[in-house]
């Protein structure tokens, strides 16, 4: 009997340590994560063939890479930002960033997210 208890103490701590964390409502900003949501991109440019560079308020950019051929977006059309998580943050992406846009409509999936350096006469912004 002992035994048993034993071993579903064991299967149960072992599949608590398993369960994740709801990243779509907690906020990675709290750990220190340079992170913003998809809601707040107020601008896109294409940077290079791979790299599309979004404004997020009025002295943030960030530049995100691709492996998709990102002078194919057509930048006179609406273009979207999604997240499946909520967050987008520097780094490697964890889950779903794209960004859509074009005719027909493309999805064009993200790989890295870099923050941009402020401009010159903006470093403590």
């Amino acid at each position: 009997m002992r035994l048993e208890a034993a071993l579903l103490s064991a299967v149960a701590l072992a599949l608590g340590a398993c369960t994740t964390m709801d990243t779509t409502s907690a906020d990675p900003t709290s750990s220190g994560r340079d992170c913003f949501r998809a809601e707040q991109a107020s601008g896109y440019e294409v940077v290079d063939d791979h790299n599309i560079r979004v404004r997020v308020g009025p002295s943030r950019s960030y530049t995100m890479h691709t492996s998709w051929n990102a002078n194919d977006l057509d930048w006179t059309q609406r273009m979207e930002l999604r997240s499946d998580r909520g967050w987008i943050c520097t780094g490697d992406v964890f889950g779903q960033v794209e960004v859509i846009g074009g005719t027909p409509r493309q999805s064009y999936p993200i790989q890295t997210v870099t923050r941009d350096p402020p401009p010159p006469g903006q470093e403590g912004s």
